[in-house]
């Protein structure tokens, strides 16, 4: 009999610690006293280009990209830059990424860099 409690209470532990593991399920949720967001140096080679690296590179690259949009270049991007921003701020036929969407800080950056004519710096 105490093989068989010990056994639940260690079992009822591991659940317990398993699913608290898995409270937050996002950076923006895990840090939430933390928004700062900072916009003022906006630029293609050390803000976007990491954005499409975290989130759309691994689809959209290579000989047979997704949608035939490539967004590891710039010269790419710039040419396909009306879909791609319709793509992630939802408004256009396919929202991007699937399944959800950029964190707001970058969707922010995104906005304020096609604001400012998309420039390659």
């Amino acid at each position: 009999m105490k093989i068989q409690l010990r056994i639940v209470f260690i079992s009822a532990l591991v659940v317990l610690l398993a699913v608290s593991g898995c409270y937050y399920d996002s950076e923006e949720a895990l840090y939430l006293g933390s928004s700062t967001c900072d916009t003022s140096n906006v630029t293609y080679s050390a803000t976007i280009a990491p954005i499409f690296a975290g989130y759309c590179n691994s689809c959209h690259s290579g000989s047979s990209p997704s949608g035939s949009i490539i967004t590891d270049n710039y010269a790419s991007v710039n040419s396909n830059i009306d879909r791609i921003m319709a793509a992630i701020r939802h408004t256009g036929p396919v929202p991007m990424p699937p399944g959800g969407s950029l964190s707001d800080c970058d969707l922010n950056k995104m906005n304020i860099w096609f604001k400012e004519g998309h420039p390659d710096n």
